[in-house]
């Protein structure tokens, strides 16, 4: 029997906003107060994850009649910068989950089961992380093995930087069948022979669980086996595709770039001590610092609209993968040549604004208290997952010679060593 799946809300109303900020306002508030100290300890602590939850952001693209608020992407995105300027470590966290619900609510009425399943999973409130990633691999190629004998499926590999997992419900992992081709698939977090390690070592995105998965002789339901074709990797659908993965990093990153903007200002206006060659007498006249703050807002604003700009388009083309529309090819490559532009300029401006953050005042701005130093840090992070400089070729090639934008993105060791003979 084909399951009915309920039309996701193309924009919600104006009451529904605002209970939502009602609920998670607070929530960020409590996430922005103790981020410092979290970030400071790290490991997982899986306490603002679940107040996230249960105030509804988890949920926020769900339709309703699945238990969610049915928000537009435009709509969700502005909750989603809203948390990574609380804690831009748990907005990466929930990058794959994020990037789920899309893939979910995109896909066309032939998957009506696999649509079903997981709206209600997702409407009641789990969340899924994610294993795509391997160590040694060649491009294209995942270690990870799904093999059927004596009538089970049965998973076995290791994956790194397998962000959110430690917060997680469900795992989707990446995988290579018994055919010897992709297959994706979900399973729970706590089944059997599954072992999650919070290893990452990074510098930045220390709150971000992406350590390490080993999965050793685990049992796979049939059933949570994706559909063929439409994998975690796959760059065939704008959900998996590189335009949808990196605007959720511009969104982390606008929201550093807030948080910065708006740390340094409460810095500024609670100073009492300035420097004998100071312009005023105390820093809040200063000239020069008014002068700095004022150009870190233009900034900030700046990469703001430039954020802002792309949602609309991407939600464009996830209700066309849903209706099963042919997009054109041309649209297509003007979508991901948007999103790599938007990168060149958010990612050095939210550096650029979390150095310069530091010139408002003295020794006392590096104190560890204020932890300043993660917005640098995790936008560092953040910014070195996809390298500008292959994304800015990339996007000349396109320029001058027509060639379309890459819209799938691996990693792993090239055939030879030749100089360029590898992949972008």
């Amino acid at each position: 029997m084909t399951q009915t799946v309920a039309t996701p809300v193309v924009n919600s109303t104006d009451a529904t906003i605002a209970e939502l900020w009602e609920q998670l306002d607070p929530v960020f508030d409590d996430i922005l107060a103790s981020a410092p100290t979290r970030d400071a300890a790290g490991g997982i602590d899986t306490a603002p994850v679940e107040k996230l939850r249960a105030a509804g952001f988890t949920r926020l693209r769900v339709p309703q009649a699945y238990g969610g608020y049915g928000l537009s992407l435009p709509q969700a995105y502005t909750f989603f910068v809203a948390l990574a300027a609380a804690d831009s470590n748990l907005a990466q966290a929930l990058r794959a989950h994020w990037s789920f619900v899309e893939d979910v609510l995109s896909r066309t009425d032939e998957h009506a089961a696999f649509i079903h399943r997981w709206l209600t999973r997702l409407g009641a409130g789990d969340i899924i992380g994610n294993a795509i990633t391997e160590r040694g691999n060649a491009h294209g190629t995942t270690a990870t093995r799904l093999t059927h004998h004596d009538g089970q499926w049965k998973l076995d590999g290791t994956k790194y930087y397998s962000t959110g997992t430690g917060y997680a419900d469900w795992i989707a992992v990446a995988a290579t069948g018994d055919d010897d081709e992709p297959v994706s698939l979900a399973l729970p977090a706590d089944a059997s022979g599954v072992h999650i390690v919070d290893d990452w070592d990074g510098f930045g995105q220390r709150l971000t669980a992406s350590g390490t998965t080993t999965f050793s002789d685990v049992t796979v339901d049939a059933t949570e086996i994706f559909p063929a074709g439409l994998g975690l990797e796959s760059g065939d659908r704008t959900a998996y595709g590189q335009a949808a993965w990196q605007t959720v990093h511009l969104a982390t990153l606008v929201g550093i770039a807030k948080a910065v903007l708006r740390d340094g200002t409460a810095y500024v206006q609670s100073r009492t001590r300035t420097f004998s060659h100071g312009a005023a007498g105390t820093v809040r006249y200063d000239p020069q610092v008014l002068q700095l703050l004022g150009e870190l807002s233009a900034q900030v604003a700046g990469i703001e609209t430039i954020f802002h700009a792309i949602p609309p388009v991407l939600a464009e083309h996830f209700a066309a993968d849903a209706a099963g529309d042919q997009v054109p090819e041309a649209a297509i490559d003007e979508l991901y040549a948007q999103v790599y532009q938007a990168q060149q300029v958010i990612a050095p401006v939210t550096l650029e604004v979390a150095t310069k953050i530091f010139e408002v005042g003295g020794a006392s701005a590096t104190s560890q208290a204020r932890a300043f130093d993660r917005h640098w840090r995790n936008a560092r992070v953040l910014a070195s997952h996809n390298p500008l400089i292959y994304r800015a070729r990339i996007l000349g090639d396109y320029l001058v010679n027509g060639v379309s934008p890459e819209r799938k993105y691996t990693v792993g060791q090239a055939e030879s060593s030749r100089p360029g003979s590898g992949s972008s």
